[in-house]
């Protein structure tokens, strides 16, 4: 599957206002992928799960994504697109969108460059 960056994602001064003022540090880019997740638990009783998640946008400092859970704050997943790309990242923020659809907020711990 090819994914692509597109336009920014347009925001009314409504929906700016909103958010904090530190929230939007960078641009965002529509960018929709399907991609395999490791979703590391949040308790060390917990395990590892392996899934996959539907990428929304992109910006420099991270990348939200689709699940049917909510995650936790600061909550790690690994995320592989199918380009190869691997990228760390901690859940800042948790909306719900529907009856088992999540949008997460997540900021880039690591990027893997290989």
């Amino acid at each position: 599957m090819a994914s692509k960056a597109t336009n920014p994602v347009a925001e009314s001064d409504e929906q700016l206002a909103n958010y904090d003022a530190n929230a939007r540090r960078f641009e965002r880019y529509d960018f929709r992928a399907l991609a395999t997740a490791t979703i590391h638990p949040v308790r060390p009783t917990e395990k590892l799960q392996v899934c996959y998640v539907m990428t929304r946008d992109l910006s420099r400092g991270g990348l939200s994504i689709l699940h049917p859970v909510p995650l936790a704050k600061n909550q790690q997943i690994d995320v592989e697109l199918s380009d190869g790309r691997r990228f760390t990242l901690a859940v800042q923020w948790t909306k719900r969108l529907d009856l088992r659809c999540y949008c997460m907020g997540c900021r880039f711990v690591a990027v893997n460059r290989s």
